[in-house]
């Protein structure tokens, strides 16, 4: 209703532009939320990750070491 006349804006307020701006503003918190909850999560597996790459440290130095031993033998 473009054109709403003077009764009803005047009991019931103008047309609902400032609820497709309040609507707007939710949407936009929501998003804001679930971004923030997803660098968490991410900040969380990195975190994940780096405890595992620590775990993993002596075995990959282990490897190395029977590496250098084999190339040692055979290239000798």
């Amino acid at each position: 209703m473009a054109d709403e006349d003077f009764f009803s804006k005047m009991m019931f307020g103008g047309h609902s532009e400032s609820q497709e701006d309040q609507s707007d503003k939710d949407a936009e918190k929501e998003s804001e939320s679930e971004t923030e909850a997803d660098y968490t999560h991410i900040m969380n597996q990195l975190g994940e990750i780096m405890d595992s790459i620590d775990k993993l440290t002596p075995t990959f130095k282990e490897i190395g070491s029977m590496v250098g031993s084999l190339k040692d033998k055979l290239f000798k």
